[in-house]
């Protein structure tokens, strides 16, 4: 099991909270009530069937607070595993045999940026070699 801190019947409510199996005491008493007023939302249901599992309990953050806090919890780490897999990837490519620094910030940044750069503006700026 991935995450050994959880029970399953939280993963079970993650995967499916308008299954009728689900046992409610098994999930914290402070989120039952709320859990139980997610269960008999027809419009939850509705968008629950409509939307995949991360936009689903992403638009329910707001009606549900707790119910969906326990949800990102599971399904969080997924996403920032991929990301820190993705930036361990780049780092070795980075830092191989023929290109060993002991700084590699700034490129780290520059591979990982999600922004493009605009080569051009930065171009205009700078001022040309002049001859001698």
């Amino acid at each position: 099991m991935y995450f050994p801190e959880f029970e399953e019947e939280e993963g079970k409510l993650v995967r499916n909270p308008f299954s009728g199996t689900l046992d409610i005491t098994t999930i914290p008493s402070d989120v039952q009530d709320e859990f139980l007023d997610l269960k008999h939302d027809s419009a939850a249901k509705d968008l629950y069937e409509e939307k995949s599992l991360n936009v689903f309990w992403c638009s329910m953050h707001q009606s549900y607070p707790k119910v969906s806090e326990i949800a990102l919890r599971l399904l969080l780490p997924f996403s920032t595993t991929y990301l820190c897999e993705s930036g361990f990837s780049t780092l070795l490519q980075i830092k191989n045999k023929s290109r060993n620094r002991l700084d590699v910030d700034p490129d780290m940044r520059c591979a990982l940026s999600v922004t493009q750069p605009r080569i051009r503006q930065l171009t205009e700026k700078k001022q040309y070699q002049p001859s001698h």
